[in-house]
Order: C-alpha cells, then structure tokens, then sequence
C-alpha cells in the first residue's frame, strides 16, 4: 500500500519513504494473529495521524486495494482519493495461486536456501511469471548470524486469513465515500466482476472504472500503463 501526501509542507523524504512501510505481516513489520481489513484499515488510519498526514491518496493492490476501501468508508474525511487495483468491495474467495504463493515460500524455507536463485529454482514449481517471484522472492532475507535466507513473515498467519481475506467487511453497510476513486481493473483477472459496478458506485460515488487488458499483477504487467493512468487520476481536479 502506498500514500502520496496532499500537503507541501509534509517532509519530502518521509513522503518519498512512504512505499517502504509495509501493512502488518508483511515486510518488515510486526506480526500479529489477528489479519483483518478493518485490522488493517485501523493500522494505515494510525500511521498517517501519527505522521499528520494532510489527507492523502491511498494506493492499494489486491488486499491493499480492499484495505484502501475499508479505511476510506470508515474515514471519509482522512483521504482524498483512493485506488484500488484490482480488486472491489465484494466477497469473492481468493484464486488458488495465493495458497500457492505460500506454499511455495515454505518449501523454500524448509530447504534452508542459502540464496535468492536457489529460492527462485523451488518457486518456479508456483508461478512462472519472472516479476511475481521477484516480489515473493523479496520475502527472503539474509541474517548475519544464520548461514541460509530467513523468512520474514508468517506464513501461518497468512495461512489462516485467506479465507476472510476473500470478504469485504462494509460491502452491506451505508458508509459512503464521496471523494474521487479509481479502480483499475485487469481484464484477464477476476477481482472485478461486471456484477460488482452497482455495488462500487453505491458505495464510491465519485468512482470510475478502467480496464487493463492484464491479468491480476497489473502493476508489474503493464507498468507504464498503469503509471500513466494513476497519474492522470491524481493530478485531475476534484
């Protein structure tokens, strides 16, 4: 998930930092058992108080785009705009690759791998997309005081919340958030359903839709694409 701050007078380097703090059981960040989107909305909704940011733009992909969702409906007035990539305000269970994804990074961590090639030759069995791995691969760290790659989060944890993960907690409430919202959606995936365009305009308004012809990785299939789009969508008065 990322933010760009709305207010000039925000430190550039924290803004410019913003990209490295991750969401909780991911990265760097704490582990916790408890792996919700309202769990997660609440953690973004401290970080940015905490930083006084002046609403800002929330940019969230799959489960960052739902946590993206459910902070903007719960606090409307905190962000401006929001983007969500390629996934809506619906339950729909998780595709088969994230369980995957997991069980991939498992056995790489069983084997004990001393490098991120290594790592890489096991996760090829889970996905072939190059980029994909990369950002699994990323998950693998090395310690100075252990002589093979440490896994930084908890698969178990993750494990237990894909099924709630399919859900969305506001998707049968009146909360509403009337601030621009874009929802990029990759044609080849199926996050974003047509069946879900009456659900996302009663609770986004001000949404508008744009379609990628990509799978679900939109961010890494077509980078400049969607660079273009979100950059036009931020820089557009309200």
């Amino acid at each position: 998930m990322g933010f760009l701050d709305q207010n000039e007078k925000t430190d550039p380097k924290l803004t410019s930092e913003l990209s490295q703090d991750d969401l909780r059981n991911h990265g760097d960040s704490g582990h916790h058992p408890s792996h919700t989107y309202v769990d997660l909305a609440l953690d973004v909704e401290s970080f940015i108080q905490k930083h006084r940011l002046e609403r800002p733009a929330v940019i969230g992909h799959s489960m960052g785009a739902k946590t993206a969702m459910t902070l903007a409906l719960r606090y409307p007035n905190l962000v401006s705009k929001v983007v969500a990539i390629d996934n809506g305000p619906i339950h729909l269970p998780l595709k088969s690759y994230f369980p995957n994804y997991l069980q991939g990074m498992a056995k790489a961590n069983d084997a004990k791998v001393k490098s991120h090639l290594e790592a890489d030759m096991i996760l090829r069995q889970y996905e072939s997309s190059p980029s994909v791995r990369l950002w699994l691969l990323s998950n693998f760290v090395k310690s100075k005081d252990q002589p093979h790659l440490q896994l930084r989060i908890p698969l178990d944890i993750l494990e237990k919340a894909m099924g709630p993960l399919g859900d969305f907690p506001d998707k049968d409430s009146s909360l509403k958030f009337r601030s621009p919202t874009l929802f990029l959606r990759g044609l080849q995936s199926h996050y974003v359903p047509d069946s879900a365009f009456p659900l996302i305009s009663s609770l986004f308004p001000q949404s508008k839709i744009v379609d990628i012809d990509c799978g679900h990785w939109i961010v890494q299939d077509r980078p400049e694409e969607f660079k273009k789009v979100v950059v036009d969508f931020l820089q557009a008065d309200e």
